[in-house]
């Protein structure tokens, strides 16, 4: 299977999954109006992948700023990426944000709680 990446762009958020290590990363701003468009992307790969997983996989998630649609489009994702547990694949999902940004931390407590699947959450600087 091939990796995905895609360079982050004013309104997309810079993509590198990496098919042989398991890691998935999601970096940058969601803010493009074709933000649909963009997603359907990720989904097909996602889909291509979750059928036959790395033994780790661990999603990265470091977001500045995503509107509504994408948020949307995110919690499908990390729903199913849920498939890769239910492999018996270990499956890792880390938030990262800033140590001061409330809203980022109460945004992963809540998509952790609507998807029931535990975050690390990991402040930078």
């Amino acid at each position: 299977m091939n990796n995905l990446i895609i360079e982050r762009t004013a309104g997309t958020p810079e993509i590198n999954f990496n098919a042989q290590t398991g890691l998935l990363q999601i970096s940058g701003r969601a803010n493009a109006n074709n933000i649909t468009t963009f997603y359907k992307t990720l989904d097909a790969w996602l889909d291509a992948y979750v059928a036959n997983p790395a033994e780790q996989t661990v999603i990265e998630l470091e977001l500045d700023y995503i509107n509504s649609v994408f948020s949307k489009l995110l919690f499908i994702f990390l729903e199913k990426s849920k498939a890769i547990a239910k492999k018996n694949k270990k499956l890792i999902i880390k938030w990262y944000h800033f140590a001061d940004d409330e809203d980022s931390m109460d945004d992963a407590k809540r998509y952790s709680k609507i998807i029931n699947f535990p975050f690390e959450t990991i402040a930078r600087d």
